[in-house]
């Protein structure tokens, strides 16, 4: 009896050991509707699969492996110490994160923790505040200096109040390293335009 491709009849149902082309075939009704050999599993793509709800993907799913891409996460980036309105610019080296992928960021919070934001008097706020930013090499330059984000402290803000940063560039590629840095904007000042200590993190999305 000859090997055989095709299970024969038009109506037949159910799995079928196509011996020429060394694959196992399911059929419904005489039609192809699943294959399997060893190296593959395949559904043919006119096959409508009904489910008893609705499913809904967000995003596309990347099955390599890691978070898939359109998906939003939250990382805690660190904490800040407190710092009065005289001290010297720098990076918190408490903050940082490294991106595991090309990443967009969607937002970025800071929430004050035992103490509070304090500017006194409008005049000196307008002239003299804290910001804080957030440093990468955004452009692959590696300077480590492009502005992610950023957060202006021209305001109070009580204690375990939010704040959110400005995105400046969402984009980071992926193993850029992502930093806190703090300074004063126009001359230190007396007037106790205080940054409290806080905690800082990011929400994003893998692209």
């Amino acid at each position: 009896m000859p090997n055989l491709a095709t299970p024969k009849g038009n109506r037949y149902t159910g799995w079928f050991k196509d011996e020429v082309n060394g694959v196992l075939d399911l059929y419904y009704k005489g039609t192809l509707v699943r294959s399997i050999n060893a190296t593959s599993d395949t559904i043919d793509a006119a096959i409508t699969t009904n489910f008893d709800g609705a499913v809904d993907f967000d995003s596309t799913v990347d099955m390599e492996g890691g978070t898939p891409s359109g998906v939003m996460v939250v990382a805690y980036l660190g904490s800040a110490a407190s710092l009065a309105s005289d001290g010297a610019n720098a990076l918190i080296h408490d903050v940082h994160f490294v991106a595991p992928y090309d990443l967009v960021i969607d937002s970025v919070w800071a929430m004050n923790m035992s103490a509070s934001d304090v500017t006194q008097g409008t005049a000196t706020s307008e002239t003299s505040y804290r910001r804080t930013t957030l440093v990468t090499n955004t452009a692959g330059t590696g300077s480590g200096t492009d502005i992610v984000a950023s957060l202006n402290a021209t305001a109070s803000a009580a204690s375990k109040a939010t704040r959110a940063f400005t995105i400046a560039a969402s984009t980071v590629p992926a193993g850029a390293i992502i930093i806190g840095s703090q300074l004063t904007v126009g001359a230190a000042s007396a007037d106790a335009t205080n940054m409290a200590d806080r905690l800082i993190t990011m929400a994003y999305h893998r692209v």
